[in-house]
């Protein structure tokens, strides 16, 4: 089980086709689509970057990056989604995944597992993308020698 924190983050990350095409198969069902409300339709932003300068630890901002967030309520419970971009099919989809995943409805478990297979799936990627981010970086490592 994913905690709520690390699955919106995942949800943030995961392909757009992939969460779009699995917040459509949720909707097909009646009874879940019938409980769901838009509480706070996709809305397209910015947001202020913040990021750690790694030698001295210290925070700065960045700029800003375009963000679009949305929010659905789902048998009493909120889903929330806040994605990089403009695309708000798959913002509307990762807060509708959140909701699927938060709830306790026995008939959606099969739902909240594939919710939970897609966010494996989106780490084990963004994983082994850091790897290979890595893998070309360290060829550019320079080595000193200290003279006498």
């Amino acid at each position: 089980m994913i905690d709520r924190d690390r699955r919106c983050e995942l949800l943030a990350l995961a392909p757009s086709g992939e969460l779009t095409a699995l917040a459509e198969r949720m909707l097909t069902d009646n009874t879940l689509a019938s409980a769901l409300t838009v509480t706070h339709r996709p809305e397209v932003g910015a947001v202020v970057m913040q990021v750690r300068e790694p030698v001295a630890a210290e925070r700065f901002h960045l700029g800003d990056v375009v963000v679009t967030r949305a929010e659905v309520g789902l048998d009493g419970e909120r889903g929330w989604a806040m994605r990089l971009g403009t695309d708000r099919a798959a913002a509307l989809g990762a807060a509708i995944c959140d909701a699927v995943a938060a709830g306790s409805r026995p008939a959606w478990q099969h739902l909240r597992d594939e919710v939970d297979a897609l966010c494996r799936q989106t780490a084990e990627h963004h994983v082994e993308q850091r790897r290979q981010e890595w893998a070309e970086l360290v060829t550019t490592a320079v080595s000193f020698e200290e003279l006498d």
